[in-house]
């Protein structure tokens, strides 16, 4: 059976999605699903701490010293251990019992894509956040997805993210197709496996840190909704 997956061209920069597992992905940075204790003690989660080893569990205990409990629609990243990636993005997506899941999804998107700007790393790699622990539906985290990747996109003439991933399980690929497939698109043959983006990780990278806007950096968003993510 013909794996699933399809291309999106913005301009020069490409989106794609595909049934796939976002450990095997080839771009330089990998993004969490994570809790607010960045606990990494189920799910994907837990598959990145396994292979990521011991390293990873230090400095997101470290990060939870510095910031306490990380509110949803935070990003935040520390270094991928034993995984050829340069870091490992933790996003953390919408608790049970939150009103606006979708908000809460664009917002740690976008932020985990503003870390990647500000640390000159070219491609990344998401899972579907925000359709497990949240309760939300695929749906609603695929119309997220749209949002807040069009909106980082279309309010930068000059970017540095210039590849971007979406590793997703069958069950999700069609709505997340349904979102994006109204964007200019070049397919390609479904089996072929993409050729590492310049910049691609062999391991290592930065320690742990957030990102943070001065005001300048605020007032240059496009979008207004955006702007008041992170006032």
């Amino acid at each position: 059976m013909p794996r699933q997956s399809m291309q999106f061209l913005f301009g020069d920069r490409e989106l794609r999605i595909s049934v796939s597992d976002l450990l095997t992905a080839r771009v330089a940075v990998i993004v969490n699903s994570a809790n607010p204790a960045l606990t990494h003690d189920d799910g994907l989660s837990a598959t990145i701490l396994a292979a990521a080893g011991e390293t990873l569990r230090e400095q997101s205990a470290q990060l939870l010293r510095e910031y306490g409990q990380i509110d949803s629609g935070m990003a935040l990243y520390t270094s991928a251990g034993q995984l050829p990636f340069a870091a490992v993005i933790h996003a953390v997506g919408p608790q049970a019992g939150e009103e606006d899941g979708q908000r809460t999804i664009e917002q740690a998107v976008s932020r985990s894509l503003l870390l990647c700007e500000a640390n000159a790393w070219n491609s990344i790699a998401f899972p579907a956040l925000g359709s497990g622990r949240g309760g939300g539906s695929i749906e609603t985290c695929a119309r997220a997805f749209h949002r807040a990747i069009t909106h980082f996109w279309d309010a930068r003439s000059d970017c540095m993210v210039e590849t971007i991933r979406l590793c997703l399980t069958g069950e999700q690929f069609r709505p997340f197709f349904a979102a994006f497939r109204e964007e200019a698109t070049v397919p390609q043959e479904p089996d072929r496996v993409p050729d590492a983006p310049a910049g691609f990780a062999t391991g290592g990278g930065e320690p742990t840190g957030e990102i943070e806007l001065s005001e300048a950096e605020i007032a240059d968003l496009e979008s207004e909704d955006m702007a008041d993510w992170f006032k």
